[in-house]
């Protein structure tokens, strides 16, 4: 859904309600339910394999608002900043977020965020934004977590 949902207040709330894409063998269905989504999860669910099929799938037209940051990215912090109607996805997100960047992802209501992480501190969040990786008949999905 190009273009997000829009609140009662008029400010963009969801940049994408799914993503939707296959990766041989796989197909992923990805299903956002707030606009602050942490994905958690062991070492080994899939999370850094998914942030680098969307390096690929942010080139796509449909997913063009996908803004990527992982710890190659230089200065995060400004980085982050200048982003406006985006779809932010940060991959180790516990070690690479620190106060000012929580700060910007709670006030910043035009972007949507999936954060990989296990630590919430500091993120206005709600009991939607948490899922993990799931797969079932080569199918991955965004599952609550339990």
């Amino acid at each position: 859904m190009l273009g997000g949902v829009k609140s009662m207040k008029g400010e963009k709330q969801m940049i994408y309600k799914n993503i939707t894409f296959k990766a041989d063998p796989f197909s992923y269905d990805l299903i956002f339910d707030d606009r602050i989504t942490l994905v958690g999860g062991d070492s080994g669910t899939g999370k850094t394999v998914l942030y680098e099929i969307l390096e690929d799938l942010r080139l796509t037209d449909e997913y063009k608002a996908i803004k990527l940051f992982n710890y190659k990215s230089d200065n995060l912090l400004e980085a982050v900043k200048q982003c406006r109607d985006n779809f932010i996805v940060i991959d180790n997100a516990d070690i690479l977020i620190d106060d000012d960047i929580r700060r910007f992802i709670n006030f910043e209501f035009s972007n949507q965020y999936m954060l990989f992480l296990r630590n919430c501190d500091g993120l206005n969040v709600s009991d939607k934004s948490f899922k993990v990786l799931k797969l079932e008949d080569n199918r991955i999905t965004l599952e609550e977590e339990l």
